[in-house]
């Protein structure tokens, strides 16, 4: 039994979205109802052809610029896919620059996951692009998904620098690197972080590490 309920309310003046959780939960279970959001062609999607439509497909998207750190299952599921070792993924699909200031960021502009303008590893994609989604949504929803994908990706960092595989963060940051660097910082020692480290999948990733109760 799924223990997430999504409903929707008005904040701010505007109607949104948001999820409550009711009992034991997973981060697996988080995304199974997400997919439900993204298939629903009912929702209001700001970028959506005519505003409703389904997220897969959809060619108006956040992939060409966004900033991608994957979170560590999803970058475990990568490099299976691609039938790389972590070293030879990270040589062939991180961006340079910031791999020489020891952060892993997908190359960009466009994702070079993008084929046809159609993500071309959907089923193994990172956290942060599963999550996202242009509807309107309630302030601790948006916080509560912001928090986990960000986690899974402080966990990649921390991975890849146990292994040899990246340096620590520094050199010439941009302003979202330094984001993201203190980002890095207060979520190295949490129990979210911890719990991506161990995990195999999504499903040993408790929810209940990112509720602020």
């Amino acid at each position: 039994m799924n223990n997430i309920e999504v409903y929707n309310a008005m904040e701010n003046g505007k109607l949104g979205i948001g999820i409550s959780v009711n009992g034991p939960a997973t981060v697996k279970d988080l995304l199974d109802v997400w997919q439900t959001l993204c298939d629903d062609e009912s929702i209001f999607k700001q970028y959506a052809e005519g505003n409703y439509a389904l997220c897969k497909g959809c060619k108006l998207n956040c992939c060409s610029t966004a900033y991608v750190i994957p979170d560590l299952v999803s970058f475990k599921k990568m490099a299976f896919h691609l039938g790389l070792d972590y070293a030879a993924f990270i040589a062939g699909y991180f961006q340079q620059e910031k791999r020489d200031a020891g952060i892993l960021r997908l190359k960009p502009n466009p994702c070079v996951f993008l084929r046809d303008n159609i993500c071309s590893i959907y089923k193994v994609r990172s956290l942060i692009c599963r999550l996202y989604i242009c509807t309107p949504l309630l302030g601790d929803t948006e916080e509560l998904i912001y928090k986990i994908a960000w986690t899974g990706a402080a966990a990649t960092q921390i991975f890849a620098l146990q292994n040899g595989l990246t340096t620590g963060v520094g050199g010439a940051l941009s302003s979202f690197d330094r984001l993201f660097a203190h980002l890095l910082d207060e979520y190295k020692n949490s129990e979210g972080v911890k719990s991506f480290l161990q995990a195999r999948d999504y499903q040993d990733v408790p929810l209940q590490h990112f509720i602020t109760l």
